[in-house]
Parts: C-alpha cells; sequence; structure tokens
C-alpha cells in the first residue's frame, strides 16, 4: 500500500509538473527579458550620455549667444535709457518686448528729447497702450443678442465673474436681460453658488448637464439680450477639458468665448494655457485676481504675442465692484512705468549689469 501510494503521488507531482512546466518556461524566458531590457536601458543610457551632454552644451551655447546679442543690442540703446530698461523688465515685460519700446522711444524723442524723463514715460506709454488692444463692452442696450462662454484653467474665477457680469448688465446703467447658464455639473458646489447669485441678482439660471444641451437652454429664452455661459474648470491638459471645449466648439450656436486668466501667472505658462484653449476660437481674453499679481508685466506680454483683445479685469471678490471693462489706459497704468521716469532722472544704472538680465 504505501508503494501504490507513493506511487500515485508521484504521478500526481509528475502531471502538476507536466502542467507547469509551459508555465515555467514562459516565467524564465520573461526573466531573461527583463534582464535585457535593464542591459538594454543601460546601454542606451550609455549611448545616450555623450548625446545628452553635447545637447545640454548646446543650449549652454545658444544661452550664451543670446545673452552677448541681448547685451550688445540694449548696449547700443542711449544711455539714458538704460533706467526704463531695467524698470520695464521688473514689470514682468519680455525683454525683446522692453527692447523694441525703448527703440520706438529713441527713435521718437532723439537725443535731446531723451534728456526728459516725463517725455520718455509719456512715449512708452503710447506704444504700450498700442500694444494692449481692448474689446470694449459685452453688449449694448437694444444691440443684438450674444451667447458669451467663459472658459479657463481651474481656480482662476469664472463663475464669480460670471455672477460679476449678470449683476453688471442687469443692475448697472447699460442694463440687459441677462441669463446665466452653467456647464460646470463637475462640481456640485459651483452650481450652488451660481444659483445663489442668480437667486439675489434675479437672473434665470439654466443648468447644462453637457454641452449637448447648451443650445436647448440658450433657446429658451429668446428675449434676453446677454447669455453668459460658465463652464468647468478643468487643467488644460487634462483629455476631459480638450473633450467638452471640441464638444463645446460643434453646438450650433454663435458665441463669444473669452479665455479667463489669473493675472498672477507666469508667461510661459500664460502661452501654454492659450495654445491649449485654442481648440476653441478664442476671441477675448478676460484677467481676473489683478489684485493678487505683484508683476503685470505678463497681461502685456500676451497680448503683445497673440493679439487678442481684453475685455474685462477683475480685482477681488465682490459682487459686482471688483470689476471693470477693460480699457488700454487702465492696464498701462497698473504696470506703474512712472516709476521708471523718475528712476530715469537720476543717474544712469551700470551698463555691464544688464547682460546678467539675460543670463
Amino acid at each position: 500500500p504505501d508503494t501504490l501510494q507513493q506511487s500515485r503521488s508521484f504521478g500526481d507531482h509528475f502531471r502538476m509538473a507536466t502542467l507547469l512546466d509551459p508555465l515555467t518556461q514562459q516565467l524564465q524566458a520573461l526573466r531573461e527579458e527583463i534582464k535585457e531590457l535593464r542591459a538594454g536601458k543601460q546601454e542606451t543610457d550609455l549611448l545616450l550620455a555623450p548625446l545628452r551632454q553635447e545637447l545640454e552644451t548646446f543650449r549652454q551655447v545658444i544661452g550664451e549667444t543670446l545673452a552677448d546679442r541681448a547685451s550688445r543690442r540694449v548696449a547700443a540703446l542711449p544711455g539714458e535709457l538704460t533706467p526704463f530698461y531695467e524698470m520695464l523688465l521688473a514689470t514682468g515685460l519680455s525683454p525683446d518686448l522692453t527692447y523694441a519700446l525703448l527703440r520706438s522711444a529713441a527713435e521718437t524723442l532723439g537725443a535731446a528729447g531723451l534728456m526728459q524723463p516725463d517725455a520718455v514715460v509719456e512715449v512708452l506709454r503710447e506704444r504700450l497702450e498700442q500694444v494692449v488692444s481692448v474689446s470694449g463692452p459685452l453688449v449694448t442696450p437694444g444691440g443684438l443678442r450674444k451667447v458669451v462662454v467663459l472658459v479657463g484653467p481651474t481656480g482662476v474665477g469664472k463663475t464669480t465673474t460670471v455672477a460679476k457680469l449678470a449683476s453688471h448688465f442687469t443692475h448697472g446703467p447699460q442694463r440687459v436681460k441677462t441669463v446665466v447658464v452653467t456647464l460646470d455639473t463637475y462640481r456640485v458646489a459651483a452650481v450652488e453658488q451660481l444659483r445663489v447669485y442668480a437667486r439675489i441678482l434675479k437672473v434665470p439660471i439654466e443648468v447644462a448637464v453637457t454641452p449637448d444641451e447648451l443650445a436647448a437652454c440658450v433657446a429658451r429664452h429668446p428675449d434676453a439680450g446677454l447669455i453668459l455661459v460658465d463652464t468647468a474648470g478643468r487643467a488644460p491638459h487634462d483629455p476631459a477639458c480638450q473633450q467638452e471645449l471640441r464638444a463645446i466648439a460643434q453646438q450650433p450656436l454663435t458665441v463669444e468665448t473669452h479665455l479667463v486668466l489669473a493675472a498672477p501667472t507666469d508667461s510661459t505658462v500664460l502661452q501654454d494655457v492659450v495654445r491649449r484653449y485654442s481648440v476653441l476660437p478664442i476671441q477675448r481674453v478676460l484677467w481676473t485676481k489683478l489684485d493678487e499679481a505683484t508683476r503685470l508685466g505678463p497681461l502685456v506680454n500676451l497680448a503683445h504675442t497673440t493679439g487678442l483683445p481684453v475685455s474685462y479685469l477683475s480685482a477681488g471678490q465682490r459682487v459686482p465692484e471688483d470689476l471693470e471693462q477693460a480699457t488700454s489706459q487702465a492696464i498701462v497704468d497698473r504696470l506703474d512705468i512712472h516709476a521708471a521716469g523718475e528712476a530715469g532722472s537720476g543717474e544712469p544704472a551700470h551698463r555691464p549689469e544688464l547682460a546678467s538680465t539675460y543670463a
């Protein structure tokens, strides 16, 4: 019996081993592949290391070349403009735009005019106001109905801005029958917040669960002069954001799209946001949180590179007080370039230090 039992046990183990053998072979093959991949990665890293070093060297050379070019270009400006150059850079204006502004001032005023800091400031203001275009009011009493869609990254204040605009056009001097539509069902709190605003302002509110419902919401209010559409705030690189933007663009509606941006945002980030939101045709830029920004040069940089007009400026949470229609003068005023004029009345700064600006 013991011999029979051992025989059966051996047979069971043999059959199990037979069944497991292919799996064992596959596992072993997988281990070998992993080893090869690891070895290949090391070899790839070794192969790429010189290329990475070469690219880094190339980047440094390009940086030094650009810095040298910029330094020589700035050095060619009259010495009286040095304080203005440094002050304009301090506002966040790009080096290229700053140089272009100062070169224009030099060509306009001549050597004698550059000796008068107030005259330089005046020319710079004029040039900056030409760089920044504005769109005017959303609607005017008796004008055609307009559907305005506010889009933008999360946290820029779209919902509060919708409430400010609704209050402005229902209780301000330019009274227009206004309706609010929210697509921001992604955040329940946002819908409730807008419901509260709508109840206080006594304006109708519609909730569109999907972009496909937007046209129907608009159609229910044929007598409205202004329809404000709030959208969900998402990261610009979020695929869901891109999908929603495309869905809005496909609606059978004529809309005016305002990209809402927060002023305390780096120029590079702003350019990326504009690029990602270009899925929709962006007609306007609306700036928020101006009260939180320490440098407003990025606003002008964006206007310079994109040509997008600015519609409204928001600087605070109060509804509707902290909202104003954008003007070129108001934006340039916030740059405070008069400080540059005061600096220009003193001794010019040491010119070689300008090169460090581009380092």
